[in-house]
């Protein structure tokens, strides 16, 4: 998961713009960052991330994958392969056949595939099924359009173009006024948006977050997180005195370091949470002394009925208790970029320490830099039945745009019914 600074409310809107192109122009696409197979093992998993630039298909690799690229309505491009090998390669674009590509060649060659009309702005997804042989595709290629079409570039980072674009939901509550020692927030995840590599992030604060994960193989995550008050990806480069201490923990839950995405204390527990069910999260903060302040965490497992405690986590060098309120999804699985998720957030509330409730009325939507710099254009949030919600991956044509206020209304529900003096830590 990479770091996001979400007590940033504000944000310039970015447009995603296409570049002026001569019919002549021919666009190399690059695989890797633009392609999954179709299934994902260990002999094919290199090229998800990246190491590997030629998609093999083969028995050994692959016998199939989808390449996906960006293109505006009216356009009409013609798609070739870079390849190598001998075998037939079947090719279809938007489930339609366009060609069997047979390829003979030691070394890479052009082989035409056909040309598709695109009917929308969108995603094309171009499949490739092996019939026969063994074949290597270095590249795709295009050519024919009036506008640059959209695609993951050999030098943007592959990680983050396969995992796709992160949204966030930024709820301002807290960040002027009274101050705020509890938040809490509900977070359903809809069944058939419910994918591996998923974290469905539900209260996010300015020293940290807390959510519920798909962490794929039947594990399912409830994980907090606290980061250290100094900037470093290596937990045992941070000095004692800007490191976060681990107070207490829940039965079950394990709490450690974490780094390659700032460091910090995180602590985690197999919560077995399930799609189409409800679950409620619950922050507080408590301020030890003028320095240092305690961050506590606790979902609601509907399933049991029963309160889950993860951790409370102790913050050095902070003085501010619950800042920068805010939900996030993202993907943290490049070989999932192609699946589509979504959660939908609601009933959230803060709690100001004068004793007042606060409903999350208002969110601002935004999203990471995969998005943001038109990358890719698969994120998207909104509000549905009262509800706030947001959605990523899996290629879908994203007509709104992002950057703008989202408001469930005036009608909100009545505040939490929690007796706050049995969870005070």
């Amino acid at each position: 998961m990479a770091k996001h600074i979400f007590w940033i409310l504000v944000v310039a809107a970015s447009l995603v713009t296409h570049t002026a192109a001569a019919k002549g122009d021919k666009y190399v696409i690059p695989l890797s960052g633009n392609t999954y197979y179709d299934e994902v093992s260990r002999a094919n998993f290199g090229f998800v991330y990246g190491r590997d630039k030629e998609l093999t298909l083969s028995e050994e690799k692959g016998l199939a994958a989808t390449s996906y690229v960006y293109f505006v309505e009216g356009e009409q491009p013609r798609f070739a392969t870079i390849a190598e090998g001998k075998g037939e390669v079947e090719v279809s674009v938007e489930g339609q056949k366009a060609a069997l590509v047979k390829i003979d060649s030691k070394q890479p060659k052009e082989y035409k595939v056909a040309s598709f009309r695109s009917t929308k702005d969108g995603y094309m997804a171009l499949h490739y099924r092996l019939k026969s042989g063994n074949v290597k595709i270095h590249s795709l290629t295009v050519s024919g359009v009036e506008k640059e079409p959209i695609f993951i570039h050999e030098q943007t980072n592959i990680y983050f173009g396969l995992r796709g674009p992160s949204c966030h939901l930024n709820y301002g509550v807290g960040d002027r006024g009274a101050e705020v020692d509890w938040a809490t927030i509900s977070v359903t995840v809809p069944a058939e948006y419910d994918q591996e590599g998923s974290y469905y992030m539900a209260l996010g604060f300015s020293g940290g977050y807390f959510g519920i994960q798909n962490n794929g193989r039947g594990r399912r995550n409830a994980l907090f997180s606290v980061w250290n008050t100094e900037d470093s990806d290596d937990p045992n480069a941070v000095a004692a005195e800007n490191k976060v201490q681990v107070i207490d923990h829940g039965e079950g839950v394990t709490a450690k370091d974490f780094g390659n995405e700032g460091s910090g204390k995180q602590s985690f527990i197999d919560a077995g949470w399930q799609a189409d069910h409800t679950y409620r999260f619950l922050l507080h903060a408590a301020r030890v002394d003028s320095h240092s302040v305690d961050y506590s965490a606790w979902m609601y497992h509907s399933d049991t009925g029963k309160w889950l405690y993860l951790s409370t986590l102790r913050r050095p060098n902070t003085k501010k208790l619950l800042t920068g309120l805010h939900s996030f999804l993202e993907n943290f699985s490049p070989a999932q970029g192609n699946k589509t998720r979504r959660a939908y957030y609601h009933d959230g509330w803060a709690h100001r320490v004068n004793g007042e409730w606060v409903p999350f009325k208002r969110a601002f939507l935004t999203c990471d830099d995969t998005g943001n710099k038109g990358k890719r254009l698969d994120f998207n949030g909104g509000v549905e039945q009262g509800r706030y919600f947001l959605t990523n991956g899996g290629y879908f044509d994203r007509p709104e745009k992002i950057n703008r206020m989202l408001s469930v209304g005036d009608e909100v529900s009545s505040p939490p019914d929690i007796d706050l003096s049995k969870f005070d830590k």
